[in-house]
C-alpha cells in the first residue's frame, strides 16, 4: 500500500470518528443529571430537583448567550402559568455567574425560578443548550428535548394533566 492510500485512509477514518463524536455529543440528549448536582438560587438556598417529588418538574439547562434558550423560555413561562406552581416546578439552570443570570432574567422580564449549577454543565454531560427535561411526580423523565422546543404545546399539556 502506498503512502497516499494510507494517508487517505487515516484522513477518512478521522473524519468519520469526529463526525460520530459530534453527532453523539450534539444530537442525543444526555441522561438527566438531576441527582448529581446541587442547585443554588439567587438567595443562596440550595435545592436538588430530586427533592421535588409529588409534582411535575421541568428542568432547563441553559446559557444566557443561547438563542434557542432565549426563544424557549417564554413558552416555559406560559406552561408554568397555565399549570400552576403548585403542580409544576420550573428550574432554569445555568453554570454562569449570578451577575449574568440576573441581568438575563431582568432583561427578558421572566418570572421563572433561576438556579446556578454547582458543577460545570459540561461535567454533567450537558453540551447542547437548552437541554430540557420534564420529570413526572414520581421522579421519572417523561420528556426530554435538545435545543428549542415549544413547551406550551398540546403534547406537553397532555402529559401534565
Amino acid at each position: 500500500m502506498n503512502k497516499s492510500k494510507i494517508f487517505k485512509t487515516i484522513l477518512v477514518s478521522l473524519a468519520i470518528f469526529f463526525a460520530g463524536r459530534y453527532f453523539y455529543n450534539h444530537n442525543i440528549i444526555p441522561t438527566y443529571p438531576g441527582a448529581q448536582n446541587e442547585l443554588v438560587d439567587a438567595s443562596g438556598k440550595k435545592t436538588n430537583p430530586n427533592n421535588l417529588k409529588g409534582k411535575y418538574v421541568l428542568v432547563s439547562y441553559f446559557q444566557t448567550w443561547c438563542g434557542d434558550c432565549i426563544a424557549e423560555l417564554p413558552n416555559i413561562e406560559q406552561l408554568q402559568k397555565h399549570i400552576g406552581q403548585d403542580k409544576l416546578a420550573v428550574l432554569v439552570v445555568s453554570d454562569e455567574n449570578w451577575e449574568k443570570i440576573t441581568q438575563f432574567k431582568q432583561k427578558r422580564g421572566l418570572s421563572l425560578n433561576f438556579y446556578q449549577s454547582q458543577k460545570p454543565l459540561n461535567e454533567l454531560g450537558i453540551n447542547v443548550y437548552p437541554s430540557t427535561y420534564l420529570i413526572s411526580p414520581n421522579g421519572e423523565v417523561i420528556l426530554a428535548k435538545l435545543e428549542q422546543f415549544n413547551w406550551y404545546s398540546p403534547e406537553v399539556l397532555a402529559l401534565v394533566k
